[in-house]
C-alpha cells in the first residue's frame, strides 16, 4: 500500500441499514468506503488503501471485528481501529483495548456528532504517526497502561466530583459537548473544564480513553 497521509475511512458492518446510516453521517465530511463483508473489507484495505481509520462492528458472519482488526493490523500497524459494540459487549471492548487490538470503541446507538468527533481525532492521530515515521503513543502502543488494575488498586477511589461523574457517565453514552451541556444545564466551557479534570485525574488524553479507564475502574455503571 502507498504509505501517504490521508483521511480515508473504511466502514464494515453486516447490518446494511446501519451501514447506510453511517454512510449518511459521514457523507460530505470524509472520504468513505463501506462494505458489509469483513472478508471483502480485507481485500479493500490491502488493494485500495491506505486508510487512516477502519470502523467495524463486532458481531459479523465469517469473521468478527476483533479478528478483522488483527489481520488489518498485520497490514498496517498505524491504522486507527474503532469498534462498534452493543451494550452487552463493553467488557469485550475493554479487553480488546487492553491487548492493543483496537484504539477505541463506541456503543450503539451513536450520536452523529460523537462519531464524527472521534473519527477526526483518529485521522489526526494516524496522520501524525505517518508524518513522524514513528508509532503514535496510544492505547495500542502501550497496552499495559490500560490493563485492569490489581484488585487492591481497583478498591482505591479516584476522587471525582459529582459533576465530573455525571459528565463521565454521559461521555460513556456517546454524548457530545453540546448534548452534555444541555443535559446538565451547564455551559460548553464548563463541560470542557470538567473533561480536562477527568483527563488529568484518570491520566488519559482522549474521550474514548477516559471512558475506557472509567469502565475499568468501576466509575461508570454498566
Amino acid at each position: 500500500m502507498n504509505q501517504t497521509t490521508n483521511g480515508r475511512i473504511l466502514i464494515v458492518d453486516d447490518d446494511e441499514a446501519y451501514l447506510a446510516s453511517l454512510r449518511r453521517i459521514m457523507r460530505g465530511h470524509f472520504d468513505v468506503v463501506t462494505t458489509k463483508d469483513p472478508v471483502q473489507a480485507l481485500k479493500i484495505f490491502e488493494f485500495q488503501g491506505p486508510f487512516a481509520v477502519v470502523i467495524s462492528d463486532y458481531r459479523m458472519p465469517f469473521m468478527n471485528g476483533i479478528e478483522l482488526f488483527s489481520r488489518i493490523q498485520n497490514l498496517d500497524k498505524q491504522v486507527q481501529r474503532i469498534m462498534l459494540t452493543g451494550h452487552a459487549e463493553l467488557q469485550m471492548a475493554i479487553d480488546a483495548i487492553n491487548h492493543g487490538k483496537i484504539n477505541a470503541f463506541l456503543t450503539k446507538p451513536i450520536p452523529a456528532t460523537s462519531i464524527r468527533s472521534i473519527v477526526i481525532d483518529s485521522i489526526q492521530a494516524y496522520n501524525q504517526s505517518q508524518g513522524s515515521h514513528s508509532r503514535l503513543t496510544s492505547i495500542s502502543d502501550n497496552p499495559a497502561a490500560y490493563r485492569l488494575p490489581k484488585s487492591t488498586d481497583r478498591e482505591l477511589c479516584v476522587p471525582l466530583t459529582v459533576k465530573e461523574k455525571e459528565v463521565l457517565a454521559l461521555l460513556a453514552k456517546g454524548f457530545s459537548n453540546d448534548e452534555i451541556s444541555a443535559e446538565l444545564h451547564i455551559t460548553v466551557g464548563t463541560v470542557k473544564s470538567h473533561m480536562n479534570n477527568l483527563f488529568g485525574k484518570l491520566e488519559v488524553n482522549s474521550r474514548s480513553k477516559v471512558v475506557a479507564k472509567g469502565l475499568e475502574l468501576g466509575l461508570i455503571k454498566t
